[in-house]
């Protein structure tokens, strides 16, 4: 044992399992629950490995150790909280706890973040590793998310993977090494990706770890050995430079991958150049993000450049200084595209220049589409007559987000007039665009026949307070039995607009 590990004796910890056995009880009796005492035991013992493990993790800080004052109350109120939710789960039927025999889905994603031990991994994965014969293993999906794994516990995941390697074909090893020490989390990551080489994936998803380039290295078993993978997600992962490189050279499923999504990253356009440069080999490309990865006009243009011809399905590179030099390199990418059901170039800084050119490519293609994204652009009312006569030919859109915009009233008429003829719409986004009564009434009255509908906002524009009374009065009555319209707190009916005046 590590002489500067908080520790607590066993007697210590028995004695505190006996208390909070007699705490399930007591809770759960007054709410009309009666527990037996060896399901309170059972409860009671996971509670406190999962306390302790949380305790002695937070234990350590970048300078040292904790005070053991402070370690033991992190200790105590972890396990205050798991009594409760024990409790809950009690209450609902749940029992000492979940069978998860016979599903063809494990998923541990549970909304409790917690530190798993070898012990605590072995009763998360016991309806996997219960099953003598692997023949009767029906697991196809396995989750992992929000559980941190050491290498002691990613060593009893690997005997579970193992264990249905004839069936699993989708895992999710998202957020699994939070809160551990690098060196530690890239040995447990290393193991949890070298296990995985007995598998034949379809979907892998490597997101919210802090990666990096030298967790794309621990993850390269993974990687190169997948060769029939359809999707791989890397979001928020740290993503550099150096990590788009590594993904380019290491990725061995080029020939069968359909899907991948990069988000939140540090790419910058040279990590673009070396994804578009994956994109060239990328035959099947259906489902392609990259966004929030620092992305320029450069990169963009790149990306554009080996997009052409793909049969998209989806394209999302929102919250990028794409520019409009690069959505002119996206006119040759979209103009082709017939099966293009979801686009996404939210905060990309197109401005009326390339958000013309953008709608004019899709006029007469991608006639599936069914969701949008042209926030915070710098649109005006110069370029909604091109947006317009785009979103004509689109029977199917169920989502359009134009928020954070220039529109004004005129720009919101010129909307309205295409609105009736939505039938499948169910979210309108045109938070803060500038829009007074005029323009927010002929929205309202275009969309009140929109039956799918349920989100409208149209909050933080400059709306009278009378005609918002009008607005909802419009709406509860085109929808009575939902709530549509969102709320207007920060709408500014003092604000003059020289385009709402004329």
């Amino acid at each position: 044992m590590d002489e500067d590990e908080w520790e607590l004796s066993e007697v210590a910890r028995a004695s505190v399992r006996e208390g909070l056995a007699n705490s399930v009880r007591s809770l759960a009796e007054l709410k009309g629950v009666k527990v037996p005492e060896e399901v309170a035991l059972e409860k009671a013992k996971k509670v406190e490995e999962k306390a302790f493990t949380a305790a002695k993790v937070d234990s350590r800080t970048t300078t040292g150790r904790r005070p053991d004052d402070e370690t033991l109350q992190i200790y105590a109120r972890k396990a205050g909280r798991l009594v409760i939710q024990a409790v809950e789960s009690i209450e609902q039927g749940e029992g000492a706890g979940d069978d998860n025999s016979a599903k063809d889905m494990l998923d541990l994603c549970d909304g409790n973040r917690e530190f798993v031990t070898a012990e605590a991994a072995r009763d998360l994965f016991s309806s996997i590793l219960s099953i003598e014969d692997p023949s009767s293993q029906t697991v196809r999906k396995i989750r992992l998310s929000t559980k941190s794994f050491g290498v002691d516990a990613a060593e009893v995941a690997a005997e579970a993977f193992a264990a249905c390697r004839n069936t699993l074909v989708d895992l999710d090893l998202s957020d699994v090494i939070a809160g551990r020490p690098e060196d530690e989390a890239m040995k447990a990551l290393k193991c949890l990706c070298d296990s995985v080489e007995c598998l034949k994936l379809k979907s892998l998803d490597l997101s919210d770890n802090a990666l990096g380039e030298k967790g794309i290295v621990a993850c390269s078993t993974a990687l190169t050995s997948q060769k029939e993978l359809e999707s791989i997600a890397f979001r928020n992962i740290g993503c550099s430079v150096a990590a788009c490189k590594a993904i380019l050279n290491l990725l061995g499923c080029k020939e069968t991958l359909r899907r991948i999504h990069l988000y939140n990253n540090m790419s910058d356009d040279e990590g673009a150049f070396a994804i578009a440069s994956l994109i060239e080999q990328l035959p099947k490309l259906e489902d392609f993000m990259m966004v929030s990865s620092r992305v320029k006009q450069d990169g963009g243009q790149a990306l554009a450049r080996t997009l052409v011809g793909k049969t998209l399905v989806s394209l999302d590179l929102h919250d990028n200084i794409l520019g409009p030099e690069t959505a002119g390199a996206l006119v040759n990418v979209l103009q082709g595209q017939h099966h293009l059901k979801h686009l996404n170039l939210s905060e990309t800084c197109l401005e009326d220049e390339g958000v013309e050119l953008i709608a004019n490519s899709l006029m007469k293609s991608a006639a599936k589409l069914e969701s949008l994204g042209l926030a915070a652009n710098d649109i005006t009312v110069s370029s909604c007559p091109s947006i317009v006569k785009c979103l004509a030919s689109k029977p199917e859109l169920r989502s359009l987000d134009i928020k954070e915009n220039e529109l004004g009233d005129r720009g919101a008429l010129l909307l309205s007039t295409i609105l009736q003829s939505k039938g499948k719409l169910e979210t309108l986004d045109l938070y803060q665009n500038e829009i007074g009564r005029a323009g927010a009434l002929g929205i309202v009255k275009s969309v009140s026949g929109c039956k799918s509908l349920t989100r409208l906002d149209l909050n933080a524009n400059y709306i009278p307070t009378w005609c918002i009374d009008e607005i909802i009065d419009v709406m509860k009555k085109a929808f009575p039995e939902k709530t549509v319209l969102s709320e207007f707190d920060e709408n500014d009916e003092d604000m003059e607009d020289e385009d709402n005046q004329e």
